[in-house]
């Protein structure tokens, strides 16, 4: 962990942009090592679903991290307590931008009065989740644009 300050705000209409590149780019550079290219190009080409993005925005307590005011990152989780979205810029792995958002959703979390928090976590993603004190509950089989994905349902009781 470096010493970037990492300053979080949530997430508004204008910055689905930002949210699309910054998406894309993890998928291309930081996933691609534990997925097929076909995998790739369709998990990345999803992006470009605008209306997803501002239905999340607009239902879910949507979070972005922000270090030097670029985008580093960006979390949310819907009302029943489901993390849809945790992304973190290539350029911000390993300097605290994940850990900062995934607190910040386990507050929001409690606040909601959620028991737990559960997800459909990547193989990319599944180790920071387990280190993080989340538990595999199972394999989840998404096709997806002629694609198969293997997910793993994680999931986090809260006190």
């Amino acid at each position: 962990m470096n010493d970037h300050i990492i300053k979080l705000r949530t997430a508004v209409f204008d910055d689905i942009p930002a949210i699309v590149e910054m998406y894309r780019e993890t998928v291309h550079t930081v996933n691609a090592k534990d997925y097929t290219p076909a995998q790739i190009k369709v998990w990345a080409d999803g992006a470009v679903n605008y209306p997803r993005w501002e239905k999340a925005i607009k239902e879910q307590y949507f979070v972005l991290a922000e270090i030097e005011n670029r985008l580093a990152g960006f979390s949310s989780i819907a009302k029943d307590g489901y993390l849809d979205f945790m992304y973190v810029n290539k350029d911000y792995q390993r300097c605290g931008a994940a850990t900062t958002l995934l607190k910040e959703i386990e507050r929001k979390a409690r606040e909601q009065k959620n028991p737990e928090i559960y997800s459909h976590v990547s193989k990319t993603a599944r180790g920071f989740f387990q280190k993080m004190g989340y538990e595999h509950k199972e394999d989840i089989r998404d096709l997806y644009k002629g694609e198969l994905f293997i997910n793993a349902l994680m999931v986090k009781r809260l006190k």
